[in-house]
């Protein structure tokens, strides 16, 4: 979901991985149920709440948190990606994002 307009809310910092499909990695639904597709991010549910919307700036993007993982604990975030090489690519990085009202 591209923005729009403005992006007030809550400023946080991240470790910021990424996560496809795959079997290995939880499969093709959300811990929600919703299939995984561009634009969700798993996150610490007691840290940003399911559902809650998040602009990710480098992406200059609003992305939606579906998604739980056992490694995601605290402040970071899971980014979904399409590919295997698409998320090995993006690695691990420290990021800032807006948790949207």
């Amino acid at each position: 979901m591209k923005r729009n307009g403005n992006m007030n809310g809550k400023k946080m910092v991240v470790k910021a991985s990424a996560y496809t499909s795959s079997p290995k990695e939880g499969g093709a639904l959300t811990y929600t149920g919703h299939k995984c597709k561009w634009g969700v991010i798993a996150v610490d549910k007691y840290v940003i709440p399911l559902y809650t919307k998040v602009y990710i700036p480098q992406f200059d993007m609003v992305f939606v948190a579906l998604d739980t993982g056992s490694a995601i604990r605290g402040n970071k975030i899971d980014i979904w990606m399409p590919t295997r090489k698409q998320a090995l690519e993006w690695g691990i990085k420290t990021i800032d994002i807006v948790v949207l009202g």
